[in-house]
């Protein structure tokens, strides 16, 4: 019995040994956080765990996206002034873009990106539109906002392929 408890204890210590040179090898290639900052999982998941929001980030960046949805959806300009219009777009591109720029990881961004390809729809930049429609479906696991995001891709690369041929 004595040397399978030694060869199990060995075996633990290598593999806890391992997976802390693979964590710290992670954080040190990323330059953002220390090996300390990582928490791990209990039971049968065991591994590195997403590194915490910063909460005041997520708490600006909800207020900017609210804020952001709030002049897309309700409080549009009158369609026959063209600068309301244009300021307008850009202040809602202003928000959307700060919060790709402050906070990258936000819990919301597939949202984020999918506004910003409305906005760009709606000033006629359909390449950027696309862009940010492509981002959206990647980012999100939100079936609704994947299907609709879609939609508006088809749509416009269909307009494209008109435009074009």
């Amino acid at each position: 019995m004595k040397p399978q408890s030694t060869l199990s204890k060995f075996v633990t210590a290598l593999l806890l040994a391992s997976s802390f040179a693979a964590v710290s090898a992670f954080a040190n290639s990323n330059n953002s956080c220390s090996s300390a900052e990582f928490a791990f999982q209990q039971g049968p998941g065991r591994g590195p765990i997403t590194v915490p929001r910063d909460p005041e980030a997520e708490k600006q960046s909800y207020k900017s996206l609210d804020a952001a949805k709030f002049y897309f959806y309700k409080r549009k300009p009158d369609k026959k002034d063209k600068a309301a219009i244009e300021r307008s777009n850009k202040s809602i591109l202003d928000r959307l873009q700060e919060i790709i720029d402050t906070n990258p990881n936000f819990a919301r961004i597939d949202e984020v990106y999918f506004l910003l390809g409305e906005v760009y729809s709606r000033n006629g930049e359909s390449d950027k539109a696309v862009e940010h429609w492509n981002k959206a479906i990647k980012e999100t696991s939100d079936e609704k906002l994947k299907s609709e995001a879609q939609k508006h891709l088809d749509e416009a690369q269909a307009q494209n392929k008109l435009k074009k041929g």
